[in-house]
């Protein structure tokens, strides 16, 4: 087969800034009606944007300890979620519900 030079879109590559990553990470929250898994799964993105050892490190946290909170199934408590967010860049915000 020819390699016609199309690869997989990998977002994290346009999450360049804290701001695209707050708008990434919004975006996923309101399309998946704040699903917790998919909110994880665009943070595992957003860390992969920063670099593990980056966040970790920001966030208090070990690279084993950041890898397992955002692992498939995981059930974080919120204290690490919110510091993992502080150390993309991104913090919490809440707004009335409709």
């Amino acid at each position: 087969m020819a390699d016609l030079g199309i690869s997989e879109f990998d977002p994290a590559e346009v999450l360049t800034s804290a701001e695209r990553i707050a708008a990434y990470l919004q975006l996923v929250a309101e399309d998946t009606n704040n699903d917790a898994g998919e909110i994880i799964r665009a943070f595992r993105v957003a860390v992969r944007a920063r670099g593990a050892s980056i966040v970790a490190a920001g966030a208090g946290l070990s690279e084993q300890a950041l890898h397992e909170a955002l692992a498939d199934g995981a059930d974080p408590s919120f204290e690490p979620v919110l510091n993992i967010a502080n150390a993309v860049g991104v913090r919490a915000s809440f707004e009335l519900a409709n």
